[in-house]
């Protein structure tokens, strides 16, 4: 033993050891999530969007706005194309704390390019990692924006203000048009004659919401009036559902081509975004790996003292 620990009272020993354990745990469960990173990124060759296969793939490209144009991040108001945000207010008292007010993350689309073709990005599901942290205080929930110039240096001016004090803690991550984003995640093509309906099924649904709307039904299709939809003319109801079910499959053919990069939603093909280069992101994760690996070791470490003390 190196430390004195001091006598325990067996319930104080128990609640020791059970919190040393699962700190290891949960270190040795970062360890190896991170190097499971870290060997798909070395692993993953990168893949170009124009001949990218379908399935999970690395892709390397510069960020495009979506189709909505750009995002104002909600602290700064800076223009990006995805952010994330935290609002913490300190706790009065000897001991302050933090505790978050508000926080989130935009879950709008956007699209990269890579020079041989464009992807769309859902960034919803993905672990994101950036380049752009900003962390700032100040003395309400929000920052006020208003009035404020939204030019480089009045932005500037509102990272910078009341910097060392105020109760509310502000920080954002930010994704910038035309940076190199690194992503990792599933590939597929959608329209362009790709997507087949299943006609059997369309049809079935059109019929189905015919019949939850019967003055719609019976003036469609119940051809002599009498207030019934006989046999003869619940044939010809699914024949012109069964015809615009083949519309609607002709309409997804004449639809383009689009790339799209979405969560495997399969824990072993993590969703990542990044803006660090692979190289740096490679580094990112094995130190993180590193540094889990040391509290896990001293987590153990401790649990053995407690364990062993008298």
């Amino acid at each position: 033993m190196f430390l004195d620990i001091g006598p325990l009272s067996s319930t104080e020993r128990l609640i020791a050891l059970l919190v040393l354990a699962l700190a290891a745990l949960v270190a040795l469960w970062f360890v190896f999530r991170k190097l499971r990173h870290f060997r798909l990124i070395a692993d993953t060759p990168t893949a170009r969007i124009r001949s990218a296969p379908q399935g999970y793939v690395e892709l390397i490209g510069h960020v495009i706005a979506g189709e909505n144009g750009m995002l104002n991040a909600p602290l700064s108001g800076r223009p990006c194309v995805w952010y994330a945000y935290k609002v913490e207010k300190q706790s009065g008292g000897e001991r302050k704390q933090w505790k978050t007010v508000r926080s989130g993350r935009s879950d709008s689309w956007f699209q990269i390019n890579d020079g041989t073709g464009t992807c769309l990005i859902d960034p919803e599901g993905a672990e994101v990692t950036t380049l752009h942290k900003q962390s700032w205080r100040g003395h309400s929930e929000m920052p006020s924006l208003a009035g404020s110039d939204l030019s480089a240096q009045g932005i500037a001016a509102i990272l910078t203000s009341q910097n060392a004090s105020g109760h509310y803690r502000y920080s954002e991550r930010l994704i910038f048009e035309h940076e190199q984003l690194y992503a990792l995640g599933r590939f597929h093509t959608v329209g362009g004659g790709r997507e087949q309906l299943d006609l059997k099924a369309t049809t079935r649904d059109l019929l189905r919401s015919w019949k939850q709307n019967p003055g719609l039904l019976h003036e469609r299709f119940d051809q002599n009036g009498d207030g019934e939809i006989d046999q003869q003319e619940w044939q010809h109801a699914r024949n012109e559902a069964l015809k615009e079910a083949r519309k609607e499959q002709q309409a997804l053919h004449q639809l383009p081509s689009m790339n799209v990069l979405t969560d495997p939603q399969n824990r072993h093909q993590p969703y990542l975004l990044s803006t660090y280069d692979e190289e740096r992101l490679m580094r990112r994760y094995r130190w993180i790996s590193a540094a889990s690996l040391m509290i896990a070791g001293i987590a153990f470490w401790l649990f053995l003292e407690v364990l062993l003390a008298r």
